[in-house]
């Protein structure tokens, strides 16, 4: 930043040590309660805010159980249809919009 660099509008735009910038920007943006203070300062001094325009958000972590309900629906529905259990490996089943 000191040098007239600019924040990273998204995910592999920087990648610096082999840490993509844009997706750590959107990961303390996502987390910005859990900081504390002086974090949120440092990071509001580099022009990063909650607010901030632009940054990806990085989605909220599914918890295991709830992984485990949805691949179990995509399965139920998929028998369903297919009367199997082998998909193909690529194979994509949307269960509620949601692509599995």
């Amino acid at each position: 930043m000191k040098a007239g660099g600019t924040l990273p509008a998204g995910p592999g735009d920087v990648i610096v040590q082999g840490e993509d910038l844009g997706m750590w920007i959107a990961g303390q943006v996502a987390g910005w309660e859990r900081l504390v203070p002086a974090q949120q300062y440092l990071l509001k001094m580099l022009g990063v805010h909650p607010e901030t325009e632009g940054v990806p958000r990085v989605p909220a972590r599914r918890s295991q159980d709830e992984r485990w309900a949805a691949n179990l629906a995509t399965a139920r529905q998929f028998h369903a249809r297919e009367e199997h259990l082998q998909p193909a490996r690529k194979h994509i089943e949307t269960v509620n919009g949601e692509e599995i």
